[in-house]
């Protein structure tokens, strides 16, 4: 079974929140995995 981690705080992930991708550069993206905790800290800082 896969256990991803969030990759802001380092959690094993137990529900997942959201992925994350960065803007493509040289044509690669990042992906990343972020926690429901981590997810709703990002949500609460872009609504300040």
């Amino acid at each position: 079974m896969i256990k991803p981690i969030c990759d802001f705080c380092g959690k094993e992930l137990i529900e997942f929140g959201a992925i994350l991708f960065s803007p493509p550069k040289e044509m690669n993206v990042k992906k990343y995995h972020v926690c429901v905790d981590c997810y709703n800290e990002m949500i609460k800082k872009v609504k300040e």
